[in-house]
């Protein structure tokens, strides 16, 4: 090292990385097999990067490695580091190459019936560089998974009140009360929709198993009764949308759902929907991301992909549901361009 030139002004990033594994196993042996590496290289690299920063790192004793105060600091902030710089490699590699890297993506369960396999299928086909991790959760999960890195994307029910968010409205649906087909005394139309409706009052009447009040959706409907100032007759809570399905296709009780959570049962007439008026319950899907992350052109790619396919599920099972302008012009733009007829000679 130069006389003039300051500890850690070169530091060896993989050298760094070499460090972040000694501190995780706890031993040279240890990290030198995880690393796949000689015993003696490894203690050289750490060594020179001891030498590199100008203190000691951690301290060999019989029973594993001791991390000394500046190990713990930089064992702390190297994972910091090591993440920002592969975050700028991957940027930067993305920026007029083909789109690719891992992307972590948040659905509700009603939306992961319409999305999850329909979205792998088509980016693995487009993208085969792009990786895809879905992760099921309710609203608020994916509002503190967006908010600690976990996710990259999510969509959610909740607008979180935060200009560090950026939310794109993804469509608007009508929420039914939802009942298996022979627990209903009226009449039902060929696609599974009740002939005539309910009033929002007689919500009360009926026994529902809802998800518990920690979750958007329970929120959303908690709201509504007290607007119009009904206590709902709640007789179980899960939170698991297949257990509460389960349980009113039993005729056990009904439950308040979208047409796009049911969507399989309605069409095979194991479930029926129960429109509800004075008033209507309707609650607006956002596709959300943090400002703060890089935008990216498989984030760009996959976020396309998404209105598009919502789109296309909307019309092919004529989801009780509507688009928001951004996704009626990804519908119309996914159509494909009518032949002229010719004209007659």
């Amino acid at each position: 090292m130069s006389r003039h030139e300051k500890p850690g002004s070169n530091l060896n990033f993989k050298r760094l990385s070499y460090f972040l594994a000694l501190a995780e196993h706890g031993s040279i042996s240890a990290a030198a097999n995880a690393l796949n590496m000689a015993q003696p290289s490894l203690s050289e690299n750490i060594a020179k990067l001891e030498d590199e920063l100008g203190t000691k790192l951690a301290i060999r004793g019989a029973r594993g490695v001791q991390m000394t105060e500046a190990g713990v600091a930089l064992a702390e902030r190297g994972r910091e580091i090591l993440k920002s710089v592969g975050d700028m490699i991957e940027e930067i590699r993305q920026i007029g190459g083909e789109p690719r890297g891992t992307l972590s993506i948040g659905l509700p369960p009603s939306l992961s019936i319409l999305l999850s396999v329909p979205l792998l299928e088509t980016i693995h086909y487009e993208f085969p560089q792009i990786k895809l991790h879905i992760a099921e959760a309710m609203s608020g999960d994916i509002i503190e998974w967006l908010n600690t890195d976990r996710l990259d994307l999510g969509c959610v029910y909740e607008a979180p009140d935060n200009i560090s968010y950026a939310l794109q409205p993804l469509l608007t649906e009508e929420m039914f009360l939802v009942t298996a087909t022979d627990n209903w005394q009226g009449e039902l139309g060929p696609d599974g929709v009740a002939l005539e409706p309910i009033t929002a009052a007689q919500l009360a009447e009926l026994p529902l198993v809802l998800t518990s009040q920690t979750h958007g959706a329970r929120k959303l409907q908690e709201k509504f009764a007290r607007t119009i100032g009904v206590d709902l007759n709640v007789v179980a809570e899960i939170d698991s949308l297949p257990h509460i399905v389960e349980m009113v296709s039993r005729a056990s009780a009904y439950t308040l759902l979208s047409h796009g959570a049911v969507v399989k049962q309605v069409a095979d007439g194991t479930l029926a929907m129960v429109p509800i008026k004075e008033p209507t319950i309707r609650r607006t899907a956002y596709l959300a991301r943090s400002r703060m992350r890089p935008v990216t052109r498989a984030r760009t790619e996959v976020e396309s992909f998404i209105l598009e396919i919502i789109a296309e599920m909307v019309e092919r099972y004529q989801l009780r549901a509507i688009v928001s302008e951004e996704v009626e012009k990804m519908k119309d733009q996914a159509k494909p361009a009518e032949e002229p007829v010719p004209e007659e000679t």
